[in-house]
């Protein structure tokens, strides 16, 4: 579900359709259960082992 969540809100054309930025990453750190900060870690690291492949 989280994951439809997150492709619908990129993928919406219609700016004022689309979340804020910072309070739409606040929204899926909390239903994560994870910080700001744990949850930008988990993104570069998932990030970066895409990279290698």
């Amino acid at each position: 579900m989280m994951h439809e969540s997150i492709e619908a809100n990129l993928k919406e054309r219609d700016v004022g359709k689309r979340e804020n930025g910072e309070v739409f990453v606040m929204k899926v750190a909390l239903q994560l259960g994870r910080s700001l900060s744990e949850l930008r870690d988990v993104a570069a690291s998932s990030s970066r082992k895409r990279e290698r492949y």
